[in-house]
């Protein structure tokens, strides 16, 4: 495949991506809007952090009088899964540029780990790598763009809509827009359990805390569940990191096909 093509194709597919965005983007643009920050201020948390879950705890933390190191270690943890995203691509992309690798890290979001896990392989012949190198980042700076753009657009409806609407509950539903594609495995859905049960129980703590309990008793419990019911022998293929499900935007959790780990 040519690189041209390589771009079309990621291009066509991050716009896919994209469109399946939009209710979520919106959602979380009106929610950033309306947390207590200068609204284009947490906008900018798009380009920074492109991470919805983590962009909004940021965020509402921030509004609600955290100190930016607090913020920063919940952003931290929520993001934690990218360690194992890089950990499985870096053998994948460990022959691209230096320059080409740290951009790469930045673009790296939910969706195209699932893309770049199913898309490249180790033993690629240099041609195909170099296409699927154009390809990746054709598709990932779409979904830039297109992220950037929805939750502009979101902050500006958010502005639009009339002060009567209940907008303080716009994080709590854009947080479970963000949360119900991923519960599909023992392991998401023990760890929405118990983080929803104990953010609720922590609730009163101050400058989020019962949020940040919430989060790290969720990833904790969900790390110690088993990914599959009943016995499985050791022959038996590990699951793959996005098993574990997603904090992203319309990014539910993607296993490579033939249930390989192979990723970012």
């Amino acid at each position: 495949m040519s690189h041209l093509s390589a771009r079309r194709e990621g291009c066509r597919d991050g716009l896919s991506i994209v469109i399946g965005y939009i209710p979520f983007a919106l959602a979380l643009g009106a929610a950033l809007g309306s947390a207590g920050v200068d609204p284009w201020i947490a906008w900018l948390s798009s380009p920074v952090v492109i991470a919805g879950a983590a962009q909004l705890v940021t965020v509402e933390m921030l509004g609600a009088g955290a100190s930016a190191v607090l913020a920063l270690t919940t952003a931290l943890v929520v993001n934690a899964r990218h360690l194992l995203y890089s950990a499985t691509l870096a053998t994948l992309v460990g022959h691209w540029r230096r320059r080409d690798r740290w951009v790469a890290a930045y673009l790296l979001a939910d969706p195209m780990f699932a893309l770049a896990a199913a898309r490249l392989h180790a033993g690629d012949p240099p041609s195909a790598q170099a296409a699927h190198r154009a390809y990746f980042f054709a598709a990932s700076w779409t979904c830039w763009a297109g992220w950037l753009a929805l939750t502009g657009a979101g902050v500006l409806i958010g502005d639009l809509l009339p002060t009567s609407l209940p907008m303080d509950v716009a994080a709590p539903l854009t947080f479970l827009l963000l949360v119900l594609p991923t519960v599909t495995s023992p392991p998401t859905r023990t760890a929405a359990s118990v983080g929803g049960l104990v953010a609720v129980l922590a609730s009163g703590l101050p400058l989020g805390l019962g949020l940040l309990a919430g989060v790290a008793a969720g990833v904790a419990a969900g790390a110690a569940t088993p990914a599959g019911g009943g016995a499985r022998n050791s022959s038996a293929a590990p699951p793959t990191v996005t098993d574990l499900g997603t904090g992203e935007p319309g990014e539910p959790g993607t296993s490579a096909p033939g249930g390989e780990r192979t990723h970012g």
